[in-house]
């Protein structure tokens, strides 16, 4: 059967369309594909990069030759670094930290090297900071991942927590041994005789009591430091108060001839009374211990304004020593103030410095003039911290001691009686 030429022509042009139809769909279709592949790869890059740049460890991604193919934004924030770090290519110039990138150059030359970790120390604005580094060869492309992690804080929170125990230990030690001691003493003989019976027999007792206010101390520290203690406001007369903290100190003041000088206020405001007697106790006792025969020990105590309370934070003197200074709200319009001033020997301002560390003594002889338990005044400087308060400490060597302190009011805290 023969077809007319028209017909066979239309054939082959519709056969040409569809075949050029299928070509140009055939390209779109797989340029779609890609350009979507693309998309879904790109998407999955920024996200990476996102989680990267946002994680807490520093990371750098270097090849065998120390230039930089990536550096994240923690890097900076974890090791003292270059930070236009988009400028710098290669890694020697980015930290300048001759311990670490002489670990790199170990790793880097040698053909065996998987992984390392390390500390390392330096010194940031006088301030010394510590890191742990690892660096690892990625073996699929033969770079290397440099992470660096500050691990200053969780360090002197290990420090903190090694000098604890060698002080609990010595702070319990001396106590124990002495109990001990003068009991086995008592037990082979020596109590028979009645005047070195009743002397050891006091002996004991001190050195019990001495325990039994560490032990006290340090359950007081804890529940402040762990805030399982809760400010529970009442109504407090400072006045009377602290002239019922004195009784406690009564006969050590008489034996010293300590003169007093009182100038409290006869004030009464909203706080929680047990921490205030905490606080105010405790700089009693410290006057008290710290004062020389003969000595005088001067208190005030009244409410002032925000001004007031602003100036005593901002006008302390180059060789005193702030406090939690903490933001004061403009809508507190009163304050307590409290000092105390001692003329005793004094404190250096480098000690002036340790003072409120758990165990910290200025005189670290442990003898029986000025025995304590060393938490006084972590004690006072953790309650303030719980008040929202504020303190100044003044002293120098052979000037006394002043302690100041401010403690914000709520609504209605403070009133003039």
């Amino acid at each position: 059967m023969n077809y007319p030429f028209s017909a066979m022509l239309y054939i082959l042009i519709l056969s040409l369309f569809l075949f050029f139809l299928y070509i140009f769909l055939y390209k779109n279709i797989q340029t779609l594909f890609v350009k979507n592949k693309f998309r879904e790869y790109r998407d999955k890059i920024e996200n990476y990069l996102y989680i990267l740049n946002n994680i807490m460890d520093g990371l750098a991604i270097i090849d065998a030759d120390k230039n930089i193919l990536f550096v994240n934004e923690a890097f900076n924030k974890n090791i003292r670094s270059i930070k236009n770090q988009s400028n710098i290519l290669e890694f020697d110039a980015l930290t300048r930290n001759l311990e670490l990138n002489s670990l790199i150059d170990d790793a880097v030359s040698d053909i065996n090297f998987k992984f390392i970790e390390k500390k390392l120390s330096y010194y940031d604005r006088a301030e010394e900071r510590i890191i742990n580094c690892i660096i690892l060869k990625i073996e699929s492309s033969g770079e290397y991942a440099v992470i660096v992690r500050d691990i200053t804080y969780l360090q002197k929170i290990e420090n903190a927590r090694t000098a604890f125990i060698q002080n609990i230990s010595h702070e319990l030690k001396t106590p124990i041994t002495a109990i001990t001691g003068f009991a086995e003493t008592l037990k082979n003989g020596a109590i028979d005789n009645p005047d070195v019976r009743i002397k050891f027999i006091d002996i004991i007792y001190n050195h019990a009591k001495r325990l039994n206010y560490l032990i006290d101390d340090l359950i007081t520290l804890t529940n402040i430091e762990t805030e399982k203690t809760r400010v529970k406001y009442e109504k407090i007369y400072i006045k009377s108060g602290i002239e019922d903290s004195f009784v406690l100190f009564e006969k050590e003041i008489k034996e010293k001839k300590l003169t007093i000088i009182n100038n409290i206020s006869d004030i009464s405001f909203m706080s929680d009374p047990v921490k205030i007697n905490q606080i105010i106790t405790n700089l009693i006792h410290n006057a008290v211990k710290y004062t020389d025969n003969g000595g005088t020990i001067k208190l005030e105590g009244r409410v002032i304004d925000y001004k007031a309370a602003a100036d005593f934070i901002l006008n302390i003197g180059d060789t005193s020593v702030l406090w939690d200074n903490l933001p004061l709200k403009e809508n507190s319009d009163e304050f307590f103030f409290f000092s105390i001033e001692d003329d005793g020997k004094g404190v250096n301002y480098a000690n002036l410095l340790r003072l409120g560390e758990r165990f910290f003594r200025v005189d670290s002889s442990h003898d029986d003039i000025h025995k304590g338990t060393g938490l006084g005044l972590a004690i006072v400087k953790h309650t303030l911290r719980i008040l929202r308060g504020s303190a100044v400490i003044k002293s120098s060597l052979g000037n006394g001691f002043i302690f100041s302190f401010i403690i914000p009011g709520a609504e209605n805290n403070f009133k003039q009686n």
